[in-house]
């Protein structure tokens, strides 16, 4: 027991490496994303429905894309929005709409995931070779009983009845 948890928290380097490695992919990821991307600003053409629920609703848009070309669109707004509310909407390098990039707190969610993950694996194995070392220990310990066992048998039925 003593070794496994050793090995256990000598995977905390590991973790540590996997997780500081996932959360500057991420940092890379919100400089620089997939491909070039920028943000433009829509305008609503259109007020967002009344809504019962708090958050967001959904509502035309235009906004004017790098190459200048028009666009309506529906775009995700704040519930009871009025026309004219400005927006903000991702472009890639072809003028198409794409998702913004990760901000801070799902970068360091996803090396925290990460890590966790790799932790979680790490314990898996040393918990299953656990196990196995436990039944390699067993196996030989029923091999020594019944050794055990069968001498002693040889030994009472050599005494004899009563001796």
């Amino acid at each position: 027991m003593l070794v496994a948890l050793a090995m256990f928290l000598l995977s905390i380097w590991p973790v540590a490496v996997a997780g500081r490695l996932a959360y500057e992919g991420g940092l890379y990821s919100e400089r620089t994303g997939p491909g070039i991307r920028q943000p433009v600003t829509a305008t609503l053409v259109q007020d967002t429905p009344d809504t019962e629920f708090i958050g967001e609703a959904r509502a035309a848009a235009q906004w004017d894309t790098p190459v200048g070309r028009l666009v309506t669109d529906q775009v995700a707004a704040p519930a009871e929005a009025k026309a004219g509310t400005p927006m903000i909407v991702w472009l890639d390098g072809a003028g198409e709409r794409t998702k913004p990039p990760a901000d801070r707190a799902e970068t360091l969610a996803g090396g925290i995931t990460v890590g966790f993950l790799v932790m979680a694996g790490a314990a898996v194995v040393l918990i299953i070779g656990l196990q196995g070392f436990r039944r390699l220990l067993d196996r030989s310990r029923y091999a020594a009983w019944e050794t055990s066992w069968v001498h002693a048998c040889d030994r009472w039925r050599r005494a004899g009845p009563g001796g």
